[in-house]
């Protein structure tokens, strides 16, 4: 997986080396100090599988930059990385093609799981510009609330076992390994799993995921 990371901290360029490093074993990174550094790299390097962008760094200086480099990347997913938690911004960055604003504050337990699915063809943007009722949009713009229900009265309408079986998804854990873990068949694992996309409203194993470590992230401890 070849990645450019835009940020101007090497701390924050490390971190998400690492995140990304759970995701694949063959990582390519190439990185940026700078908007100019960047935009270069678009233009000069092979062709990239995600771009990472953080709002403040040097030479970055507003929403045309932005659709420049969104234009530049091609069919490539740009995911923003920031600390800017302005819902005003956040709607201006996604106006201008970016597939994931993802806040600095965002949990590292989801990151690299909204970094997947940003590499699967979906988008994700902060609970805060959909409040409860919209936490993740993919490109078919699928509706995670079921209507009126919030996703966490969703995740309480599951099975025990259904339960179960989704927090060993989200352990990474395959449907053999689900069903190993629980002593139960595959067929039964592959049925519980259809039972917990179709009650969360998921349209796969990774979207359904986002939505229960959202959920067990927003819960009071």
């Amino acid at each position: 997986m070849h990645v450019l990371l835009a940020d101007d901290h090497s701390i924050v360029r490390t971190a998400l080396k690492y995140v990304l490093s759970e995701l694949t074993d063959t990582l390519k990174v190439v990185e940026a100090k700078t908007y100019g550094e960047a935009r270069d790299h678009i233009d000069d390097s092979e062709p990239f599988d995600l771009v990472m962008l953080d709002l403040r760094m040097p030479e970055l200086e507003g929403l045309d930059d932005i659709r420049d480099l969104v234009n530049r990347a091609g069919g490539c997913p740009v995911a923003v990385f920031t600390v800017s938690e302005s819902p005003e911004e956040m709607r201006a960055v996604l106006k201008c093609g970016v597939r994931a604003y993802i806040p600095k504050s965002t949990d590292d337990s989801l990151i690299a799981t909204i970094l997947k699915l940003v590499l699967e063809g979906g988008s994700y943007v902060p609970p805060v510009l959909g409040g409860a009722a919209q936490q993740v949009l993919l490109e078919e713009s699928v509706d995670l609330t079921g209507g009126a229900a919030s996703a966490g009265a969703q995740l309480e309408g599951l099975t025990r076992r259904q339960r179960d079986v989704l927090q060993l998804m989200a352990q990474g854990l395959s449907n053999q390994e689900i069903g190993s873990r629980l002593d139960l068949n595959l067929s039964t694992v592959k049925s519980h799993v259809t039972g917990v996309l179709r009650a969360l409203g998921a349209e796969n194993r990774t979207q359904a995921v986002l939505i229960f470590q959202q959920q067990a992230t927003a819960a009071p401890h």
